[in-house]
């Protein structure tokens, strides 16, 4: 259904992302990732126990110590699950130490030249089908992950395996602190073990240590509920919409002849030095940066700007890109990574407007955050000139379907709620659709679409909706009633109760139940033999509710 494009002031929409804000995605402790670590950490202490009886002594958690003991643990193991217990056990040393990836793999190739002694190091490669020995020269980078797939790849050469693995280890436990503070963790994980609470001690800790790749690895990845929500209205990745971050050179041809592309990047910027990760105090999965040279006054200035989270629509035939949509949700202050993706965004779209004419930007921004410390961010954000819209979490529902809509792109699931409205008949179907503003070749090309994925059946001069489609498709219809027969309150004190609020419109905006139905059912009468079990229609509302679209009050 045709969802009314409201023109409301900055004071008005930031009531209203206030109203409908989601504060957080959910604890870090539910997501498979960090299940995964505390499951890691937890079998290299078990395995540091066997080397060490049950950390019995500190003397035990000397680097040659625990080398031995993991030397002698991976032997004969397949090399992938070899390079796992090595990762697990570093991901260890860096949780009891405090130390980062980030730093150590910069500090690591001096401590191994200046403090080792090293001219080289050694590893293997394979010549004439075998393995051969040889000393390499150091690199300036050494992450941990390259560097225990060294020591995984010389299981041929024990004595070597062990040397490589004992100055890693000597290199994160450089004096008697560090080693202490291995010990004390393991001591007491060990005394704590009879009672059942030795993963109490390592889940804060863990929980520190994976903040970071749990945000960049999308463990409760605001960009992945938005992708299952479009899927929900009958979008198909990689044709209506794109499933990863896209640099602007993968979709707009051509460019113009004063943008020169000078790096694709695609991976998240790594936090500075000494500083935490930006998901220590946010949720955000960070989108790609890029680096655009632009020709001003004969001169190159290079210019950061960053990669679209979605691009709507993306390959579909017919259609250039129209939507722009970049992502940032931040549960806590994440200071500098705001201010710089602000900065970024104008560059990004100044780049796209130099390609097409009249494309619209959209902000996908949500977050505790952008309503404490970072709500002048959000100010700005939204005051740009270029900022058509934003959306939530919540709001995607009525806010980015209605871009889509007044882009004039055909949703599936509009089609659903034309097929209602005309009792399926395809001229009438055709009719609804055209009446909203659709292109004959778009009404065609989406209802071809809906026929072929199964969503709709065609059947002579009738469609009928998919019974495994029929209700979402309900449920969206209730939605998208309550948005166009809603309405604010009448004056500021007046009390909505008794109604279903959605967003979109203001803070508070919405239609009373009983209306609800009145109008749904004048629209589609068809619907009446659902509703006829009043439990249904209620079940309706409270899943919308409970998916957190609308509200009843």
């Amino acid at each position: 259904m045709k969802l009314p494009l409201p023109t409301l002031d900055l004071a008005t929409q930031l009531l209203e992302f206030d109203v409908w804000i989601t504060p957080s995605l959910g604890e870090i402790r539910d997501t498979d990732r960090f299940r995964e670590e505390l499951a890691a950490v937890i079998q290299t202490f078990e395995s540091l126990g066997v080397a060490s009886q049950r950390f019995k002594d500190v003397k035990d958690c000397q680097p040659s110590v625990i080398a031995d003991a993991f030397v002698g643990r991976i032997h004969g193991m397949p090399a992938r699950q070899a390079l796992e217990t090595l990762r697990s056990l570093a991901s260890v040393l860096f949780l009891v130490t405090g130390k980062s990836d980030n730093n150590a793999k910069c500090q690591l190739p001096l401590f191994l030249r200046d403090k080792a002694r090293w001219n080289a190091m050694p590893s293997v490669r394979r010549a004439r089908g075998r393995l051969q020995l040889q000393n390499v020269p150091i690199p300036r980078e050494l992450k941990a992950e390259k560097y225990m797939g060294i020591v995984a790849s010389l299981a041929d050469y024990p004595d070597h395996q062990k040397r490589l693995l004992e100055q890693f280890i000597s290199f994160l436990l450089s004096n008697n602190s560090y080693i202490s503070q291995l010990w004390s963790i393991g001591y007491s994980y060990f005394m704590l073990k009879p009672r059942g609470k030795e993963k109490d001690l390592l889940t804060p800790l863990v929980i520190f240590q994976a903040r970071g790749s749990v945000a960049a690895s999308g463990g409760h990845d605001p960009e992945e509920m938005l992708r299952r929500r479009m899927i929900e209205w009958g979008l198909d990745a990689e044709s209506d919409f794109n499933s990863s971050d896209v640099v602007l050179t993968e979709v707009l041809r051509p460019l113009s002849s004063s943008t020169v592309i000078e790096s694709l990047a695609v991976e998240p910027e790594e936090p500075r030095s000494g500083a935490e990760p930006a998901a220590d105090q946010a949720e955000t999965e960070e989108s790609a940066s890029v680096e655009i040279t632009e020709e001003a006054g004969g001169k190159r200035v290079r210019v950061k700007t960053r990669a679209y989270d979605f691009i709507l629509p993306y390959h579909v035939r017919g259609w250039q890109p129209k939507v722009f949509i970049q992502s940032q949700f931040y549960a806590g202050d994440s200071g500098s990574v705001s201010h710089k993706n602000v900065d970024q965004t104008s560059a990004s779209r100044t780049a796209v407007l130099g390609i097409l004419e009249s494309p619209r930007f959209v902000e996908y921004v949500d977050g505790a955050g952008y309503f404490s410390s970072l709500n002048g961010d959000l100010k700005v954000l939204l005051s740009m000139t270029t900022t058509a819209s934003f959306f939530q979490v919540r709001s995607s529902a009525i806010r980015l379907r209605r871009e889509l809509q007044h882009a004039g792109f055909l949703v599936p699931i509009e089609v659903e709620h034309a097929v209602f409205r005309a009792d399926g008949s395809q001229e009438q179907v055709r009719r609804v659709l055209a009446e909203e503003g659709y292109s004959p070749e778009e009404i065609e090309r989406c209802i071809s679409k809906c026929v072929s994925n199964g969503n709709v059946l065609a059947e002579g001069r009738r469609l009928s909706i998919a019974p495994g489609r029929r209700k979402t498709a309900r449920r969206y219809f209730l939605l998208d009633v309550a948005a166009v027969h809603g309405s604010p309150p009448a004056s500021p004190g007046d009390k909505m109760s008794g109604s279903l609020l959605v967003p979109g419109y203001g803070p508070f905006h919405g239609t009373k139940l009983d209306d609800l139905a009145t109008h749904a059912l004048r629209l589609a009468p068809g619907l009446k033999a659902d509703w006829g079990d009043p439990t249904v229609i209620l079940g309706d509302i409270r899943w919308l509710s409970d998916q957190g679209m609308a509200m009843s009050s």
